[in-house]
C-alpha cells in the first residue's frame, strides 16, 4: 500500500523575499535623491565614497548608491514588497521622472528557498504601475546553498 501523504508533517517553509529601490547616479548625490523625492534611504553611498570603510586602502566608489527596503518581513510575499514601494513612490511620479535624467532607477528583488522550489505571480497592472514609474526591475535569484550567507536586498 502506497504511503497516505498527507499524514506526513508538513516541512517548513523555507524561502524568503525581499525588495527594495535602489537609485544610483555619478552626478547626483544619494542626499540630494533623499531631498529630490522627499524620503529618506534605508542606506546610502556617496560617489568617492570607501567601498570598505574599514579599509583605507579599498576601492572607491563609482557612483552614488540610494537604497530604500520595503520595511516588510522576509517572509512576504514578493508582491507584497512590489506593492509596499510602488506605493511609497507612487505621489512622486515628477521626481522620479526628473531624476531618470542623470540616475538608474531600479526596484531590486530577491527570492530565495532552500528547497529551490518557489515562486510568485507577479500580476499585469502591478507590473504596469512599476512601469509607469520608470523603474526598470532586477530580479535576484539565490538558489539553495547549505553554508552561503545571503546579503538580502
Amino acid at each position: 500500500m502506497s504511503e497516505d501523504l498527507r499524514m506526513r508533517p508538513a516541512e517548513p517553509v523555507t524561502k524568503w523575499s525581499a525588495g527594495s529601490i535602489r537609485i544610483t547616479s555619478a552626478t547626483v548625490t544619494a542626499a540630494e535623491i533623499s531631498g529630490r523625492l522627499g524620503i529618506t534611504a534605508d542606506h546610502q553611498f556617496e560617489r568617492g565614497s570607501l567601498m570598505s570603510p574599514r579599509n583605507p586602502a579599498s576601492a572607491r566608489r563609482e557612483s552614488s548608491v540610494w537604497i530604500r527596503r520595503s520595511g516588510l518581513p522576509d517572509d512576504s510575499d514578493l508582491t507584497d514588497h512590489v506593492r509596499v514601494l510602488v506605493a511609497l513612490v507612487d505621489g512622486r511620479r515628477a521626481e522620479l521622472a526628473g531624476l531618470s535624467v542623470d540616475c538608474d532607477l531600479e526596484l531590486l528583488l530577491g527570492f530565495g528557498s532552500e528547497n529551490g522550489q518557489g515562486g510568485c505571480v507577479l500580476p499585469a497592472r502591478l507590473l504596469a504601475e512599476v512601469g509607469a514609474l520608470g523603474l526598470d526591475i532586477v530580479l535576484d535569484l539565490y538558489p539553495p546553498e547549505a553554508t552561503a550567507t545571503v546579503v538580502r536586498p
